[in-house]
C-alpha cells in the first residue's frame, strides 16, 4: 500500500507478485517457443519425406521406361541377383545399357556414356537386381533400392529419412532382337572391374570406360 497525493491508499505491486508474473511469463514464453520449434521440425520432416517420395517415384519411372525398351537381360544371369543390371538394347547407340550404384548415386551407362540420375543431396544405397525372367526370350527383372536425405532440424541435430523402393518390370522383348549384331563378348566382372565391348562398323572393341563390380 502506498499513499497518494489525495491522501488515499492504492494497491502496489509486491516483490512476490512480480516474481510470480515473471515465472508465469517464462512458462508461457517457453511453451510458445516449444510449439514453434515443434511446428518447424514437423514442417522440415514433411518436406524431406515429400522430396524423397517424389525423387524415388521419378527414378522408378525412369528405370521402368528404360528397362521396358530392353531386348534382353544380360546380367545378372537367369535367377541370379546382383548390384548391376546390364541390358541388350536394339540401338547400337545405347547398347549395352547398364544400371548400377556408384558413390551413393544411380548411374546409367549407355554404350560408353555414363550419366548420374540421382539428385544432389539424395543418397542411393542397397541397389539390388534380380533376374526373374521365365526364359531368355521372356525377360523380367525385379529391382530395389533405398533413398535417403539428410535434413537439419531447428531444435535438434541433423537427421536422416530413408525410404525403400522396389518394382518388377517386364521388358517389351522383340522375338527378333536387333541389338548386338556384331556378337560381342558378353559383359562380365573381371578382378572387380566390369568390362564390356561395343560394336562399331561390325567390329567389337573394348568400351573406353569401366565400372567397379564385385
Amino acid at each position: 500500500m502506498i499513499l497518494t497525493t489525495r491522501g488515499q491508499f492504492r494497491q502496489a505491486t509486491t516483490l512476490v507478485e512480480l516474481l510470480l508474473f515473471l515465472a508465469f511469463f517464462a512458462i508461457v514464453s517457453g511453451t510458445i517457443v516449444s510449439i514453434l520449434f515443434a511446428t518447424n521440425d514437423q514442417r522440415v520432416r514433411q518436406q524431406t519425406i515429400a522430396s524423397v517420395e517424389r525423387t524415388g517415384l521419378q527414378m522408378l519411372q525412369t528405370l521402368k521406361w528404360r528397362i521396358e525398351h530392353a531386348e534382353r537381360i544380360l546380367d545378372p544371369a537367369l535367377g541370379a541377383s546382383g548390384s548391376l543390371l546390364t541390358m541388350q538394347m536394339a540401338s547400337e547407340l545405347d547398347n549395352p545399357m547398364i544400371l548400377t550404384q556408384q558413390s551413393g548415386a544411380l548411374v546409367i551407362v549407355q554404350r560408353e556414356t555414363k550419366k548420374i540420375v540421382t539428385p544432389e543431396g539424395t543418397i542411393l544405397s542397397d541397389f539390388t537386381v534380380r533376374n526373374t525372367s521365365a526364359s531368355r526370350d521372356h525377360p523380367s527383372v525385379f529391382l530395389s533400392f533405398d533413398l535417403s536425405e539428410t535434413y537439419p532440424l531447428p531444435s535438434a541435430a541433423v537427421q536422416d529419412y530413408t525410404r525403400h523402393f522396389e518394382m518388377l518390370v517386364t521388358p517389351f522383348a522383340d522375338d527378333d532382337p536387333q541389338g548386338d549384331l556384331c556378337g560381342c563378348i558378353a559383359p562380365s566382372c573381371q578382378a572387380k572391374v566390369y568390362r564390356w565391348e561395343v560394336c562399331s562398323n561390325q567390329i567389337c572393341s573394348p568400351a573406353l570406360i569401366t565400372l567397379p563390380c564385385s
